[in-house]
């Protein structure tokens, strides 16, 4: 099955069954010599997402207890990559990103899977 397609697979997959949420990226932030301020905007993007729970027995080293395991598709979110240090809004609850892994066909992410933290 070619990446275009397995992409299409994931990305209504997920728009079915997935929850709304709101992906904010970290800003590149600028230093303004004038006012002594830090400078930078996140950027927000709204994307579905299928959170899962963690089990208790792979709770320990990265993983701890009440992280949450959110899988995004990589076509919506081609031009703006998540990573760790930015945020991901659940049922109104913000989460840290912890760790951002992705599944890719070539050069192409199909899905990240991200580890969020409250």
């Amino acid at each position: 099955m070619p990446a275009s397609s397995l992409s299409g697979v994931a990305a209504r997959l997920i728009a079915r069954y997935g929850a709304p949420m709101l992906l904010s990226k970290t800003g590149t932030p600028g230093y303004d010599p004038a006012t002594g301020t830090v400078t930078g905007t996140p950027a927000e993007i709204e994307i579905p997402g299928i959170v899962e729970s963690i089990e208790a027995a792979f709770v320990g080293g990265l993983v701890q207890a009440g992280d949450l395991l959110v899988t995004l598709c990589g076509e919506d979110l081609a031009e703006a990559r998540p990573a760790p240090g930015d945020r991901l809004r659940i049922d109104g609850r913000w989460h840290d990103v912890v760790s951002v892994t992705a599944a890719a066909a070539g050069t192409a992410p199909l899905l990240f899977r991200l580890l969020v933290r409250r």
